[in-house]
């Protein structure tokens, strides 16, 4: 008879310990799978997080003493109370970023957005601009601020979704003398796209723009935000770059001052960030890299933290489901030790023995697995997002602490594109499935947990011969 039908006997014959056997090979699987999946459903909801906001980094120039093309050029300002001319100066680089260094870091592998720009202020005369909320010089008031850029397509506001293309098309790398300016504006100016623009460069030459698209922002700034009529969103100007270079007329631009980068995965940042270090045609000399992860970091954190403590529980479970099945087990072989002798005074190899000890708890094996699938597949998604749950209020309250430690008085952002830019993203709950995919690995997780633990109980036994065996049983 082989070891194979004699398991079956047993199992069949033995209900007690079968049925025994049986529950706790089930609860300890309902665990196990439970937790493969939740760890799945937090991977995958990791990955479409790192797709869904990515992260950025900007190459710009390096305003810090340690820039040796750093220029300070003094420019009168208006005069004081006192009657005297303010002094001011124009701090610029001579060393700019190009167009054909957007094209390089644009092509490299995991890149998603890339855009550069420059920025300017201008007075156009056919526009009537917003006031903001900062009170001005009179010399300021006509002014807004210009934005020559690679494109608008990917630049970080448009590619964010914070402003939106309504009309007409986006800048591209090849366009002169073109503009994108905000649909109010437009509308309150009575203008459109095909219009032009007229504006002077710092030296007073005429410079014509065309309008080739209009623009909707997601939001503008609230009553009670303080901000400049320059910087208000409404107002902005995005051009080419021969236009910004054209209205400046000065070395103080002729080139991007910083170029924006999105990556596809945040993963892949430093990866990226080193081989666009590597670009020889970057004087780093003049330039710096600015990491901002943060926006991910922060919608990540508790799914990372839920990710650590599920590894850690799988591996504790099973630890702990090889030590109870190996002292059960171990329990249950010393019971059989007549059996045993008799098997091995009749010749049977020890190999058969211990086979078929692990055909008998496989086969109620299988059964218990199949069966957790429906077990975990009711309370997987309830204690997945428990976890989550409390993984995300132990993370919001590390930040607190945090934030209060680093800022006692609070901070407010005034102006600017930060302001209008919205990272509070977050992840509530996830979607915990139970698929044949993780059913499998409960099948390879379980039969190693197994086969570890039939190991380790028919040791103290198997080590013993037939004659110490019979002595034992006398």
């Amino acid at each position: 008879m082989s070891f194979m039908k004699r398991a079956f006997l047993y199992v069949t014959r033995k209900k007690g310990k079968t049925v025994l056997l049986f529950a706790i090979l089930l609860i300890m699987a309902t665990f196990v799978l439970t937790g493969i999946s939740i760890w799945g459903a937090s991977e995958s909801a990791q990955l479409g997080l790192r797709q869904s906001l990515g992260a950025s980094f900007e190459v710009a120039v390096d305003w810090s003493d340690e820039n040796p093309y750093l220029v300070r050029e003094p420019v009168n300002g208006p005069e004081n109370d006192g009657g005297k001319q303010a002094t001011n100066f124009l701090m610029y680089s001579t060393k700019q970023l190009n167009p054909e260094q957007v094209k390089e870091i644009r092509q490299m592998e995991g890149v998603k957005y890339c855009d550069a720009s420059v920025e300017n202020l201008a007075a156009f005369e056919q526009l009537s601009l917003f006031a903001g909320k900062i009170p001005i010089d009179e010399d300021f008031r006509k002014l807004t601020k210009v934005l020559g850029v690679w494109g608008t397509e990917e630049n970080e506001l448009f590619a964010s979704g914070t402003l939106s293309l309504v009309e007409g098309r986006h800048l591209t790398q090849e366009d002169t003398g073109k503009a994108v300016i905000c649909l109010d504006l437009a509308e309150k100016s009575g203008v459109g796209v095909g219009d032009y623009l007229t504006t002077q460069s710092t030296k007073g030459k005429e410079i014509k723009v065309q309008i080739v698209g209009l623009f909707a922002p997601a939001k503008v700034e609230g009553v009670e935000e303080m901000v400049t009529s320059y910087d208000k969103i409404q107002n902005r100007i995005f051009t080419d770059l021969d236009t910004a270079v054209k209205i400046e007329d000065s070395p103080a631009i002729k080139g991007f001052s910083v170029i924006h980068v999105t990556v596809e995965d945040p993963q892949d940042m430093e990866r990226i960030v080193s081989e666009v270090q590597k670009l020889s045609s970057i004087d780093w000399d003049a330039f710096t890299v600015t990491v901002d992860n943060e926006a991910y970091e922060k919608a990540a954190q508790p799914l990372k933290a839920l990710g650590s403590l599920i590894v850690t529980l799988l591996t504790v479970i099973v630890i702990v489901s090889v030590i109870i099945l190996a002292l059960i087990l171990t329990l249950w072989t010393k019971t059989r030790i007549h059996e045993i002798g008799v098997f091995l005074s009749v010749g049977m190899k020890k190999s058969d023995i211990i086979g078929q000890f692990l055909v008998e708890v496989m086969m109620i094996a299988v059964l218990a697995f199949g069966l957790s699938f429906f077990t975990s597949s009711a309370i997987a998604g309830q204690i997945g997002n428990q976890l989550l749950e409390q993984s995300r209020q132990n993370g919001a309250e590390n930040q607190q602490q945090g934030a209060v430690a680093s800022d006692p008085g609070g901070s407010a952002v005034v102006g600017g594109n930060d302001s209008l830019i919205n990272s509070d993203t977050s992840i509530e709950e996830i979607q915990v499935s139970v698929g044949l995919v993780n059913l499998a690995e409960l099948y390879l997780i379980g039969f190693a947990v197994i086969i570890a633990a039939v190991g380790v109980s028919s040791v103290t036994v198997m080590r013993l011969k037939p004659r110490e065996i019979l002595s034992k049983m006398s």
